[in-house]
């Protein structure tokens, strides 16, 4: 999964598969990135070039009640778009660990 930052999409991808969904409160991002992913049939590049450094912290990491909040919201959009279930979620945390080392 790219980072939301460096995902450049046409507007065209947004007219067909809408913004995002502000129903996820903290994930609307990943839910989005997924939808375009699953459902976009899109032509992608990978870039080997740093585009954006962030920081550490962000809404997501603010406590250890928003990292539960956001696995919450992760897992419903992986299961929305069928991309798999808990061992997805697992994964996709596990990979995060080393920004914290």
């Amino acid at each position: 999964m790219p980072p939301h930052p460096t995902l450049y999409l046409r507007r065209g991808v947004f007219d067909r598969l809408g913004l995002y969904d502000t129903s996820y409160r903290i994930a609307a991002d990943y839910d989005a990135m997924l939808r375009y992913l699953v459902r976009g049939n899109l032509r992608l590049a990978y870039v080997p070039r740093v585009f954006v450094n962030m920081r550490m912290g962000g809404e997501s990491n603010r406590s250890v009640a928003k990292m539960v909040q956001k696995s919450r919201e992760d897992y419903r959009a992986i299961r929305t778009h069928g991309v798999g279930g808990v061992g997805t979620l697992a994964l996709k945390n596990l990979g995060k660990i080393r920004q914290f080392l």
